[in-house]
């Protein structure tokens, strides 16, 4: 095996054009590939946070202050209904916590606002977003409630969002993935063809099928993990480059940066799927050839 990996590396080092075409169209199939992985990997991290966020929000009219047993009430006819992943009371005290909490930098909201001026609430998550509404029309028919809010418009723009980068990034992400594949199979085709009186020899002499292929095959994975690398390479520099922008634009969800050990398993499918398309290229290639 370390034999046919030597005599692929060279057969790569003696035609660098070929070698540049190869590598290229892979990185870049590939680079569209990690791409639409990361972006999809993205929108499914905020669509989660969302979906695990408070999704109706209940306020009770400012000089209500429920007493527990209405509450446990609410909570009772929530929970029956078995679409409810958790409820939350959160009072007039609790509320002025979170609202010095969110405007902690800008101290003249801070001055005049007191816990009587801020409503009562109960927030809660459903354990699916079509069930929001439902919980919504609950909670509107409790006294004492003035207000429901709830996030099924934002959740259904993410879930139509999300789905459409799968469709889209699997679409182009096939068709360049095809592109590379008969690119490889032209190159390595082209090799094969070049060496055509070296194969028949070899068959003369009595060596298999695998062993005339190996070395071919070999080149085609070169070709894949070396595309596959500068892909990942190539994504990773402009995530880091774009994380300041990212940043601020979801603000307050905690996605970035990416944990490294993620990134790297994004890197290892990379090399793999560079590495099976190239693999089954050159094998390919050579098949066609011995049958002929």
């Amino acid at each position: 095996m370390a034999n046919q990996f030597s005599v692929a590396k060279r057969r790569i080092q003696r035609s660098p054009y070929q070698t540049i075409s190869a590598i290229s169209i892979m990185t870049m199939t590939l680079f569209l590939a990690c791409t639409f992985f990361l972006v999809a990997a993205g929108s499914q991290a905020v669509l989660r946070y969302f979906e695990t966020r408070p999704q109706v929000n209940a306020f009770f009219k400012h000089d209500v202050v429920p007493d527990p047993a209405q509450i446990d009430v609410i909570k009772s006819k929530l929970n029956s209904t078995g679409h409810v992943e958790s409820v939350k009371y959160v009072s007039k005290e609790e509320a002025l916590i979170i609202y010095k909490d969110l405007n902690k930098n800008d101290p003249l909201l801070l001055e005049a606002v007191t816990a009587n001026m801020l409503p009562a609430s109960i927030e809660v998550s459903a354990t699916d977003p079509k069930y929001l509404k439902d919980l919504a029309e609950i909670l509107k028919k409790e006294e004492g409630i003035d207000d429901v809010r709830f996030a099924e418009d934002i959740i259904s723009a993410l879930s139509t969002w999300t789905n459409s980068v799968r469709i889209i990034g699997l679409s182009l992400v096939g068709a360049h993935i095809f592109i590379a594949f008969t690119t490889i199979i032209l190159i390595v085709g082209t090799k094969v063809s070049a060496r055509r009186e070296e194969i028949t020899l070899l068959q003369l002499v009595g060596a298999t099928p695998g062993f005339i292929r190996a070395p071919f095959v070999w080149e085609g994975v070169i070709y894949g993990v070396l595309g596959g690398f500068l892909a990942w390479g190539i994504a990773y520099l402009i995530l880091l480059y774009s994380m300041g922008f990212l940043v601020g634009f979801l603000a307050g969800i905690p996605i970035l940066p990416p944990p490294i050990l993620f990134m790297f398993e994004v890197l290892l499918g990379n090399m793999i799927l560079g590495s099976v398309i190239g693999a089954f290229g050159g094998w390919l290639a050579v098949k066609r050839f011995l049958k002929s």
